[in-house]
């Protein structure tokens, strides 16, 4: 699985370097929101590295950033002061830190080359998730490492506001099954999973692409 993975994501990299060598180089920022089925929701920030292969077509690489950051505080003491000041006592009982990387292939698909229109993306690649779990009330610290195949598909459109530069607005869906643990019980294949599959939508800049 690992290696399928790797292999399409150098696959369509080099296919996209291939055809417009000259061209390839950052291409656009996204900051976006999406609601993974088995993970709290947040902020995902990502970035596009792509070159056009023609007027309608671009290829490359994304690479996306997730991190989800929970803490439980519970009051242990209050107090007022002469002058009325209050002042709490507050006690940190869990903390837990989810962060995943996708890395992937895409392409993107413009349907005009208007100021205005809309756009259709999708990629194949790889994803890591680290879990960090710190129990500060039963003194218990876990790190968990996950890796599995992740693939997103979206759309949305761009409106240019400069010679070089467009914002864009997109909806889109990411799907990964990330592992861990992998081994055999009773000779069957047994393995740990998280899955990340979820909607989710984004905002951006692009740029340099005229």
């Amino acid at each position: 699985m690992r290696t399928r993975c790797f292999f399409v994501l150098a696959a369509i990299s080099l296919l996209a370097a291939q055809n417009s060598p000259a061209q390839l180089h950052i291409s656009g920022i996204r900051l976006g929101y999406i609601d993974p089925k088995d993970s709290k929701a947040g902020l995902m920030l990502g970035m596009d590295l792509t070159g056009k292969v023609d007027d309608a077509v671009e290829l490359g690489a994304a690479v996306s950033v997730f991190r989800r950051n929970y803490q439980k505080f519970t009051t242990v003491a209050q107090s007022v002061s002469a002058g009325g000041l209050v002042e709490t006592t507050v006690q940190k009982d869990l903390e837990f830190t989810t962060f995943f990387l996708p890395l992937m292939g895409q392409a993107i698909i413009h349907f005009s080359e208007d100021d205005f229109h809309w756009f259709a993306n999708g990629g194949l690649g790889y994803e890591m998730l680290w879990n960090h779990e710190n129990n500060f009330v039963d003194g218990k610290k876990e790190r968990r490492f996950y890796s599995g195949f992740a693939w997103m598909v979206g759309g949305g459109f761009q409106y240019r506001i400069g010679s070089r530069s467009a914002v864009i607005a997109e909806i889109l869906y990411h799907d990964a099954k990330v592992k861990r643990n992998e081994t055999k019980k009773e000779g069957l294949p047994v393995w740990s999973q998280v899955n990340l599959a979820g909607l989710g939508f984004r905002g951006g800049l692009r740029f340099g692409l005229w």
